[in-house]
């Protein structure tokens, strides 16, 4: 899935007010600082597209507020507060009748053992990438439900390139303009 016009649109505004918001105190600032803020803005920016319906929208919202609370508040006006908070994780299920039929056919194909086996084998695999998307998606510690976090993962990258696309825009404007 892409990235749409409008959410880069709606990303550039949103991150612009950040940046506005951070100029007096980025003009005499360290290009860490500088840094810093631009990424402040970014994530707050990329979270409030998503007016915390995601679990890693509301993990960047709640490390950022504690961050900087007048940006945050700024960004999120439009949001209920209650959305933000305590919201509980979707319940995704699992079609259980699938994975039985497929075990079943997997246990006609296969001795025991050797099944077991290869069970272990893709468990361990499956737990040590799922462990690598928890640590990489925000909030994603505190998903113990696989399908819920790789729906997550998802969404996050579709906003990454959202943020990706508008600043490559923004690079190849002013490349642009040095040019004239």
């Amino acid at each position: 899935m892409q990235p749409t016009s409008t959410m880069n649109e709606e990303f550039l505004k949103k991150w612009q007010m950040g940046l506005q918001m951070f100029r007096p105190s980025i003009d005499n600032a360290s290009v860490s600082e500088r840094k810093r803020a631009i990424k402040l803005s970014a994530d707050v920016a990329m979270a409030s597209l998503r007016k915390g319906t995601t679990c890693w929208s509301r993990a960047l919202i709640q490390k950022t507020a504690t961050e900087d609370n007048f940006l945050v508040r700024q960004m999120l006006s439009g949001i209920k507060e209650e959305t933000l908070i305590n919201k509980k994780l979707p319940k995704v299920m699992c079609h259980r009748k699938i994975v039985r039929r497929s075990k079943k056919i997997l246990m006609r194909r296969k001795s025991r053992s050797a099944m077991e086996e290869v069970a272990a084998k893709a468990k361990k695999l499956v737990k040590r990438k799922t462990q690598g998307l928890r640590n990489v998606v925000p909030g994603g510690e505190f998903m113990s439900n696989n399908v819920l976090l790789i729906q997550e993962t998802l969404d996050y990258i579709v906003s990454l390139q959202t943020q990706v696309n508008v600043m490559r825009s923004i690079v190849d404007a002013a490349e642009a303009g040095i040019e004239r």
